[in-house]
């Protein structure tokens, strides 16, 4: 990466129907918890010093694999999130994203049908593929 961000944000996906309950549970042990916070309320009301902590609702299939008994995102998801997400995500667009990207597909193997295949949920399939085919 070429900037290191100066916030700590924790992004916690959860199934839709459930972000309300766990939205009003993690609040009660912490304060800056935001439930599907548009990126302007980010912008004025998230404390960065105490780190954020934004609950998300899952897209239907996102490819998730379990670690330990814990799901977590898969570098495919994770990939099309930056991209997509560009307001959640907006310290790591530009420059930065192209690295991200660039490095992601040089350290791992990156399954482009299931990359593709969850951009296509987010009706943004061309947008992702076209964008990767210009960094790599």
């Amino acid at each position: 990466m070429l900037h290191i961000p100066k916030s700590s944000e924790t992004i916690v996906g959860v199934e839709k129907c459930s972000g309300e309950s766990v939205f009003y549970f993690v609040s009660e042990s912490y304060k800056n918890v935001f439930l599907n916070p548009p990126s302007d309320i980010l912008e004025k009301y998230a404390d960065d010093s105490r780190g954020t902590i934004i609950i998300k609702n899952l897209i239907t299939d996102s490819p998730l694999e379990k670690i330990d008994d814990v799901q977590i995102p898969n570098i495919e998801k994770i990939n099309v999130d930056l991209i997509l997400d560009d307001d959640l995500f907006s310290h790591y667009q530009g420059r930065d994203l192209n690295a991200i990207i660039e490095k992601a597909y040089q350290y791992n193997s990156i399954n482009e049908d299931r990359l593709y295949r969850y951009a296509q949920r987010r009706g943004k399939q061309n947008f992702v593929k076209k964008l990767i085919e210009q960094e790599l």
